[in-house]
């Protein structure tokens, strides 16, 4: 650490390390509970898609991760309509939707 023998300096890294782990904490909080069984139906139904998509191992992007198949990217795309479905779901009954999207 840079700070050498300044403690104001010290005091600093400390506050932006303590801010670096809470937000971290509130990323790892689950979404609140579903609102009513239509919105848990759409949540089931969201999961059981983004499960179902394909991985491709042997292409990889950028950063090393697998990418998905043709049918992956597919399944992917209806996996992020059923999330936009889910937003307007929470938009319509009033609820702020941010609090149920994942980081």
């Amino acid at each position: 650490m840079p700070a050498g023998r300044r403690g104001h300096k010290i005091r600093e890294y400390k506050r932006r390390i303590d801010a670096v782990l809470e937000e971290e904490r509130g990323r790892r909080v689950p979404p609140p509970l579903p609102i009513s069984e239509e919105h848990a139906a759409l949540r089931r139904r969201i999961a059981e898609t983004c499960a179902e998509i394909e991985l491709d191992p042997d292409s990889r992007d950028a950063f090393g991760r697998p990418m998905c198949t043709p049918e992956g990217a597919t399944t992917a795309l209806r996996a992020l309509e059923l999330r936009f479905e889910e937003r307007d779901l929470l938009t319509r009954a009033g609820v702020n939707w941010h609090v149920y999207q994942p980081e």
